[in-house]
């Protein structure tokens, strides 16, 4: 079934800027086909985007280091480009979106517990200053994509492997975002896949971001910066 989905670009646009004058914050956004806007035609309207432009005070830069298909031992490869590297040294915010390829290719508990905390454990490493947000798992149980016996499949494991990323996420002191059923509630969530969030969900994605760095930090255990 996933093999026969309909295949959609990643987005054009892999920097940018919003606001005027010198960047005073710089947002990374790292990880799978979210991350790389699958779906999304223009990087401006990508959760990347859409951030950054919420916290253009007055200025704010963005960058997507990401890629379609990714799994978490992926994206940690990734870590290791030096235009990577150096975006991340700059980050004030990285958001990381990673896990939809380690479920659907079946990945252990134990598998995916390791390569996500060889993965957070590096970018903590590489991004001192900023604030981490690990994405949480996505509602598969209602992507129109699905047919329902996989939906309830994909969910009951989608929800073992968000428990292990938010004990994961802890550890490093990175925040982890829970995504509920009513990120894809806005009108057109869906890319033309019926798989991949669409503008529109990548808008409410960065609300749910900016919420979450605007609530206070209960210690070091549980959030950076």
């Amino acid at each position: 079934m996933l093999s026969k989905m309909q295949r959609l670009p990643e987005t054009i646009g892999r920097v940018g800027q919003h606001g005027t004058g010198r960047a005073v914050r710089h947002v990374v956004v790292i990880g799978d086909s979210v991350a790389a806007g699958v779906g999304v035609e223009r990087g401006e309207d990508t959760v990347a985007g859409c951030l950054t432009r919420a916290l253009a005070t007055p200025a704010a830069s963005w960058a997507i280091h990401a890629r379609g298909g990714l799994d978490a031992s992926g994206v940690r490869r990734l870590l290791e480009g030096p235009a990577v590297r150096d975006d991340l040294a700059e980050a004030d915010v990285v958001v990381v979106s990673v896990g939809v390829n380690d479920l659907k290719a079946a990945h252990g508990l134990g598998r995916w517990r390791t390569d996500l905390d060889e993965l957070l454990g590096a970018l903590v490493q590489a991004a001192p200053a900023a604030v981490v947000v690990l994405l949480g798992m996505p509602p598969v149980a209602i992507f129109p994509a699905l047919p329902r016996r996989l939906r309830v499949l994909l969910e009951a494991r989608a929800g073992r492997m968000d428990a292990v990323g938010i004990d994961v996420a802890r550890r490093h002191g990175v925040r982890h975002l829970p995504l509920g059923a009513d990120l894809l509630e806005v009108a057109d969530a869906f890319a033309a896949d019926g798989f991949h969030p669409s503008a529109r969900a990548h808008a409410r994605l960065s609300e749910l971001v900016v919420e979450l760095l605007d609530e206070p930090s209960e210690g070091d255990a549980d959030a950076v910066g």
